[in-house]
């Protein structure tokens, strides 16, 4: 993968796949610690021990589509690579935290990417998902909580034309805003 949000993309998919109705994402930058965060907390089905201590291998999936799992497995080197680490947390009925830490002076750290069009992919595909998405950096946090706007519009869809548009706006917006913490360009 060529950007980090396409990796984002990767995990919260399998978030969709273990049943998940809510999920929050944290994109956190600390220069001061030179570390870049991104994890991802689902309410799913989680998984066992046993999935839990395969899930970097890329030849141990629950997929029945092929036989290999690349994403985590690619994750974690990149992690690796940047001298970051990937850290997971699971257990059957309490859904899962996927954290990827990366050194963000790194030069080996791929670039955030499009994370307003990742969001705004997954809104699309799904709008019933609650989405909570967090952005900190050194200058304060920027929240996107879908769960929040959903109860503003009340009987508007999200997915509607016009709510759309402007929810991947607000979002490029802000992670153009964040993006500046990155001292890297983001749409």
């Amino acid at each position: 993968m060529r950007e980090l949000a396409l990796h984002l993309m990767d995990i919260i998919q399998n978030s969709l796949s273990a049943g998940a109705r809510r999920i929050d994402i944290l994109i956190a930058v600390d220069p001061q610690e030179d570390r870049l965060t991104i994890a991802v907390r689902d309410d799913g089905c989680g998984m066992s021990a046993e999935m839990l201590r395969q899930a970097r291998d890329p030849y141990a999936t629950t997929r029945t589509t092929r036989a290999v799992g690349l994403g985590l497995a690619l994750l974690n080197e990149q992690c690796a690579l940047t001298g970051g680490r990937l850290s997971l947390q699971s257990a059957p009925g309490e859904g899962t935290l996927v954290e990827a830490v990366f050194g963000l002076s790194s030069i080996d750290r791929l670039p955030l990417g499009n994370v307003s069009e990742t969001m705004t992919l997954l809104i699309l595909a799904d709008p019933a998902i609650d989405y909570n998405l967090t952005c900190r950096s050194p200058e304060g946090d920027a929240v996107f909580d879908l769960a929040e706007i959903r109860k503003q519009l009340e009987d508007v869809p999200v997915n509607d034309p016009l709510v759309l548009d402007w929810i991947t706006g607000y979002l490029r917006q802000q992670m153009t805003l964040f993006g500046g913490a990155l001292h890297e360009i983001t749409h």
